[in-house]
């Protein structure tokens, strides 16, 4: 799985680096609902693949970029005019990528492999300086890499400089929607000829694009020595089992769904957890106050909202023992108005989700 990012930075040497190599991945985030932002640092004016009646292959090649984002999803480009070819030697691309990714302040950036991937030394350039950026800004890095073994491939049947990664070496193997990535790529008519390099390895690396940490996410922080923990197992269907302490919650979804029906739905458990803590609360009440709490019960109804999917109301009736007076009534609903669960709910937690 794609790390969970609302925001990226693809640091590019030349257009079409972002749909030739990264453009299944950039899809991928761009689905997953990550903003994307490609940062290209040269217009690609040395390119060999020059028809002869193109006067100004940096401009063409930059209009080209911005189509083959559209095509992509991407929701901003940024090209710079650094010379192609010469990244390695060009002391301000560092400072260039720097200024973006303060600006954009992403939660990670992708990239080339250090190697470049392709052989070409500005790939690798490009890499250099984005890994130096995230050191500075401490922001993690993965890289676009291909299998050894697709690398070997292409140099043995086309003569190219491919440099894969070993199995061992790779991190992530995401499954990807080419669609995007091809219609992309063929916006880039100046560079994506019926002879290119780029089908082959497509073609080679299937539906599957790998993906190597330059720099990992910084680990998540320890739970404090007073934290509680709970356990949720994918068991089959839509059923999972949820263990709290030595307890067992099995948690399932309604057949008329898909689902079989084992056990209440995550959305009702969410519900029933704020309402038993409402009840428990209106009995501590009664216990403190010398009331039977017999015959004590709290009934909820509740609906739902999209955009995003929540519980938008929750209505709760709690039954009392009929002998309780009106004068402790009061107190009883405002014991149970702050119970925990209510709490947590109207101040709401900082929450994080992170990936193993």
């Amino acid at each position: 799985m794609l790390p969970a990012w609302k925001s990226l930075l693809a640091v590019v040497a030349h257009p079409d680096d972002e749909s030739f190599g990264l453009g299944a991945v950039l899809d991928a985030f761009v689905g997953a609902g990550t903003e994307v932002t490609v940062l290209c640092l040269t217009h690609g004016e040395a390119s060999s693949l020059v028809p002869a009646e193109i006067e100004s292959l940096a401009r063409l090649r930059a209009t080209e970029l911005e189509a083959a984002a559209r095509a992509l999803g991407v929701q901003r480009t940024i090209l710079r005019n650094h010379a192609d070819g010469s990244l390695a030697q060009d002391a301000a691309v560092f400072e260039d990528v720097l200024a973006v990714a303060t600006e954009v302040r992403p939660d990670g950036l992708l990239v080339f492999d250090v190697s470049g991937v392709t052989g070409h030394a500005d790939h690798a350039a490009a890499t250099a300086a984005a890994v130096h950026v995230a050191e500075r800004l401490d922001l993690p890095v993965l890289a676009w890499t291909i299998p050894k073994r697709v690398a070997e491939a292409l140099n043995a049947d086309l003569y190219t400089s491919f440099a894969g990664s070993a199995d061992g070496e790779i991190d992530l193997v995401v499954a990807v929607d080419r669609e995007r990535q091809r219609l992309a790529s063929l916006a880039h008519a100046s560079q994506a000829v019926p002879t290119s390099v780029l089908w082959k390895r497509l073609e080679l690396l299937g539906e599957k694009e790998h993906l190597r940490w330059l720099r990992r996410p910084a680990a998540p922080a320890a739970p404090a020595a007073d934290a509680e923990s709970v356990l949720v197992t994918y068991r089959h269907g839509d059923q999972f089992e949820i263990a709290v302490r030595d307890h067992l919650i099995a948690v399932d979804q309604p057949e008329d769904v898909g689902g079989d029906d084992l056990g209440p739905t995550p959305t009702e458990l969410f519900v029933a957890g704020l309402v038993s803590c409402v009840a428990f609360y209106a009995r501590r009440y009664l216990r403190r106050h010398k009331y039977d709490a017999t015959g004590l019960t709290v009934a909820a109804e509740f609906t739902m909202a999209a955009k995003p999917a929540r519980v938008d109301a929750v209505t709760m009736r709690i039954d009392v023992p009929a002998e309780l007076p009106s004068a402790r009534r009061d107190g009883l609903l405002a014991v149970a108005s702050h119970c925990t669960v209510h709490n947590s709910i109207t101040t709401p937690p900082e929450m994080s989700i992170v990936l193993n």
